[in-house]
């Protein structure tokens, strides 16, 4: 058995008639795409996956903060881009 993590679902034949159909009516919720009754995948809106790679970025930059922050190497200023490139 496939578990399914949303709320929404359509199959991949209603899906291909009419993607942008299909997507408007989640109105920016996240929904699976079913073939054979079984997701095949995901579909979600830009700001959701933008809110969710910025999650991802913080649980990688998390333990490096934690360690810097434990061995007071917070004396130096870092731009953005030299956390990013950590």
């Amino acid at each position: 058995m496939d578990r399914i993590m949303t709320e929404l679902t359509t199959t991949i034949s209603e899906f291909k008639k009419n993607p942008n159909a299909a997507v408007k009516k989640a109105k920016k919720k996240p929904f699976a795409v079913l073939t054979n009754n079984k997701p095949t995948f995901y579909v979600m809106s830009p700001e959701l996956f933008d809110e969710i790679e910025e999650i991802l970025w913080e649980m990688r930059i998390a333990p490096l903060i934690k360690k810097r922050l434990a061995s007071k190497e917070i004396s130096r200023t870092y731009t953005l881009e030299e956390l990013r490139d950590m």
